[in-house]
Formats: structure tokens, sequence, C-alpha cells
């Protein structure tokens, strides 16, 4: 009688356990910090400091943005606080007029030795790419490169430079087209043995701004610049800067097939007092 007893007491209890077990919500696992779309800013003069610049997304949470690209720098950022300009400001975001300026203030927490413009980050982006080191140059373009651009687009190379080439030795390469009547072109382009991946500038041809305000219908090399450039799963992405005599104009552009499109863009004024 007492083993059946004790048979049952058993069975009774390790069915209760049993069920509360089943009934135990399961454990979530922990989040994942979320990719977010980058973000821009200009850097002050001693290069320890730095303010968002105004973008067509608005920057609703400062604190999420933690990281900074700064050419082939990385460093950890701190959000300080959002401020106005002041009435001793010009306008201008630039270095010197810094500390006159609005926007989310930001300190850079490692030592930046060159650079004026960040792009910002999270933790899930630099997860994601990877600086890829390069080297700028001013060299013209292989005979072979410029007949693969020209039968690509069909119209003849006015002129065609690499500005810069990776570890691995692939190019970057900017190429202005001569003008079909009022119709200018000019490529930026990333060649890899057979890849090629272009970013066009079509415009309409004016003597005095085709491209940018006041650039007398030229394409400047020098108005062009690779900042950083970063791999991932995609493939190569870049950061670049366009200057123009009235401001300066940022860009993050990611591969899509055989075309580079903007995954953020942020424009300063700077012109000139």
């Amino acid at each position: 009688m007492k083993s059946l007893f004790l048979a049952i007491l058993l069975l009774t209890l390790y069915g209760c356990e049993n069920s509360q077990n089943q009934s135990k919500p399961p454990v979530k696992s922990e989040n994942k910090e979320q990719l977010i779309s980058p973000y821009f800013g200009f850097l002050n003069q001693q290069k320890d400091s730095l303010i968002a610049l105004p973008m067509d997304q608005a920057m609703e949470s400062p604190e999420k943005y933690n990281y900074v690209i700064i050419e082939n720098q990385v460093s950890p950022l701190g959000f300080i606080q959002n401020k106005t300009d002041n009435k001793e400001s010009n306008g201008r975001q630039t270095a010197q007029n810094f500390a006159n300026s609005e926007g989310s203030l930001f300190t850079i927490k490692n030592e930046i030795k060159s650079g004026d413009f960040g792009m910002l980050v999270n933790q899930a982006f630099l997860s994601q790419y990877k600086i890829e080191p390069f080297t700028k140059v001013q060299r013209e373009t292989t005979p072979e490169i410029k007949e693969i651009l020209e039968k690509k687009y069909k119209r003849k190379i006015n002129k065609s430079t690499t500005v810069a080439v990776l570890k691995d030795q692939a190019e970057f390469n900017l190429t202005v087209f001569e003008n079909q009547q009022d119709s200018a072109l000019a490529v930026f382009s990333y060649i890899k043995e057979d890849q090629l991946i272009n970013l066009d500038f079509p415009a309409t041809y004016d003597d005095i701004s085709t491209w940018r305000v006041d650039d007398g219908g030229q394409f400047d090399n020098e108005a062009f610049q690779v900042l950083t450039v970063l791999r991932s799963e995609a493939g190569i992405s870049f950061v670049s800067i366009f200057w123009g005599a009235e401001g300066y104009e940022l860009n993050f552009y990611q591969p899509k097939k055989d075309k580079f499109t903007s995954a953020a863009q942020a424009y300063g004024y700077s012109s000139p007092l």
C-alpha cells in the first residue's frame, strides 16, 4: 500500500513540474543593435569635436550615433547636446565657424590626425563595413580602361584620370567625356579586373556653371575627392566630398549592380567671406 502511495505521489509531482516547465515563456535572445542610416558632420579646428550637418532625414536619436569614420580612422563618439547658433555665426558649416554653429554636438574620443568631415555610424554599421586602405594618385587612365568606358557610353573621352588605387590594385577613375551638343557627362568608376561600377554625373553644359556653381564648365579632379573606402559583403562603398564655389556635398555611395547610389547625403555652406 505504501509503495502504491509513493508511486502516485511521485507521478503527481513529476506531472506538476513538467507542466510548470512547459508553461514558462521561452527565454528571449538579446536584441542586436539595429543598423542606422549614416549621418555626416564637420569637425572643429582641434579635431576633437563634431557638429552634425542638416540632412533630409532628421537625427531623431543623436545618442545612437556612437562612432565616427574620419577618412581611414574610426573613433568612439559621445553626444553632448543640441545647440543653436549664436549672433556671431556667419552661417557657414566650417571649422572656423564651429563655435557659433547650430546642430547636434559630439565629442570625438580618439586623437584624429587628419580630416575635416566625418560619417556618424553605430556599432552595427562597423560590424558590416570595414575600412579599405587606398592610395591617392593622379595619373592618366590606361588605354584599355579608356576603351572600355568609351564603348560603354558610346562617346569619346576628353580626359580620364586614375585618382585612387586599392591594395588589391583595383582603381577609381574619373572620366570626363566630350560634350554632345549641350550634353555633358563625367563618370566616376571603380574597376577591378572585369568588374566595372560607375557613378554618372550627367549635366547640361554651361560655360559658367555645369556640374557645380561657377565651375566654368569644367569637372575638376580636385573638386571631387574620395574620403573613405569601405568593404562589405555587398562590395566596395565609399564616402566622397564634392566641392563647389559656395559649399560642399558629402555622400555615402553603395554599389547596386553596376552603379553606385547614394545611401546618405549632406550639404554644407562654406562660401568665402
